[in-house]
């Protein structure tokens, strides 16, 4: 389960247009908005998603450990960005409307951004978006900027939106990965495990080649032309089956205590409970 990201996107047009390319047991659901993703997780109605660590950090620090995580989908390069209206000029006298989904990781990106421009707290104002709702407020101007990510941010683009912070920035690192719930996990780990390491490459190849059923699949999941599509893509570093070691070691020692940190300097959270992996969970779990 995910949302429209575009870098979850692949497994969702798979799952339509190559199905015996994904394990059985698993059945991949592509739902609106971060919202809804965390909302499900948190009633229990799906097992596992793919999710921003900061998301994937916060569900399993409200649950008390519930989740660990079985995969590195991709590491965000301009894929998440604020968008401004070509007209908008920061004038510190005048407050800054935001419109923003009502999630860890939009208020990463939002506080990020406040913290490289010296943008006091008190100037800003947010209102909470989903993203079937961006293109009517930025329509309508309801909001100066609108924190979003791909492929929102080819949609806005196309409507004269200009980028003016996103995930190539020093300060703004943004990683994505399959958490899975830690009691499910022991009858779960064959099949997650197939879809890392066997329709994982499968999945890649599909979009490499561009193979025509699976890239019209894509297109139209994301509601994007083909150039928009390779441009919005060119912004998310997928990382293969072969690299899931190494990324996986460097989620758990340098990215889970760097995102860690920032949210409970940013007042998210008091404390922050740690991922684990998955694949090194003992058998049974307590």
């Amino acid at each position: 389960m995910g949302n429209a990201w575009l870098g979850a996107a692949p497994i969702f047009s798979a799952a339509a247009t190559h199905p015996a390319v994904l394990p059985r047991q698993l059945k991949p659901v592509m739902l609106v908005s971060d919202i809804s993703v965390l909302r499900m997780l948190s009633n229990d109605a799906a097992v596992g998603a793919f999710v921003s660590l900061d998301n994937a950090l916060g569900m399993n620090t409200m649950t008390q450990g519930g989740y660990c995580v079985a995969m590195v989908i991709d590491r965000s390069l301009g894929a998440d960005a604020i968008i401004a209206h070509e007209d908008w000029r920061d004038d510190p006298e005048k407050p800054i409307h935001v419109g923003l989904e009502d999630s860890t990781l939009a208020r990463y990106v939002l506080s990020q951004w406040m913290k490289v421009n010296g943008i006091t707290p008190e100037r800003v104002t947010t209102q909470v978006l989903v993203p079937t709702e961006h293109l009517s407020a930025w329509t309508e101007k309801k909001t100066d900027l609108v924190v979003t990510y791909q492929p929102f941010v080819e949609r806005l683009k196309q409507r004269g939106g200009q980028v003016i912070f996103d995930s190539r920035h020093t300060e703004l690192k943004i990683t994505d990965v399959l958490i899975i719930n830690k009691q499910r996990w022991p009858a779960l780990a064959p099949a997650v495990m197939a879809l890392r390491d066997q329709s994982w490459p499968h999945i890649m190849s599909l979009l490499e080649q561009r193979q025509i059923e699976f890239w019209q699949a894509l297109q139209a999941l994301t509601d994007l032309g083909e150039v928009e599509l390779a441009t919005g893509l060119a912004d998310v570093k997928f990382v293969s089956a072969a690299e899931q070691e190494k990324a996986l070691a460097k989620l758990l020692q340098e990215d889970i205590p760097q995102v860690a940190e920032h949210l409970i300097q940013s007042n998210v959270y008091d404390q922050v409970t740690p991922l684990s992996r998955c694949d090194q969970l003992s058998e049974v779990v307590e």
